[in-house]
């Protein structure tokens, strides 16, 4: 098979410009693999396999085939996911010079840990720069409206809970 791409976060809730940038990535490579963070010490509004489901759903909803993407829940260090999954390339969405500032320095960081690691900065459309789900959960916890920032499923989802 060819090239494989990692694309890591937390995905919670996941994000219209977290589609973008997985669009974009399933165009350039031959396998997407999407890694849904679960990080211990964070507190998340969604449980991790719900995450999952709704990744699925948003993919399916939004035409983008799911042939070449595998999503997979991990915890631990990220070197070690993409070693497991015979995959040494990750991409990362950013918006901003601050996104960029910080994505360098895990960039950096995961070069050191192992010299086979390359990040690739997809910047995310214009019309998705603002997004971000730390956002998305504020809006929702002090019941705002955010349809436009994430696919009808995960609305769906949250009203449900």
């Amino acid at each position: 098979m060819g090239k494989s791409v990692f694309f890591p976060g937390t995905f919670d809730p996941i994000t219209f410009g977290h589609l973008d940038i997985i669009k974009n990535a399933i165009s350039i490579f031959d396998r997407l693999i999407i890694g849904i963070g679960e990080h211990h010490d964070k507190s998340s509004l969604i449980n991790v396999e719900n995450r999952l489901s709704l990744i699925k759903e948003s993919l399916n909803d939004y035409q983008v085939k799911l042939d070449n993407i595998d999503i997979i829940i991990f915890n631990g260090l990220l070197v070690d996911v993409l070693e497991k999954n015979k995959c040494n390339v990750i991409i990362r969405g950013v918006r901003d010079a601050a996104d960029l500032n910080y994505e360098l320095k895990l960039s950096h960081t995961n070069s050191m840990l192992s010299n086979d690691i390359k990040t690739i900065f997809m910047p995310t459309n214009n019309e998705y720069s603002y997004i971000s789900s730390t956002i998305v959960k504020q809006i929702h916890n002090l019941g705002g409206d955010i349809s436009q920032f994430v696919p009808k499923n995960v609305i769906t989802f949250l009203n449900d809970v």
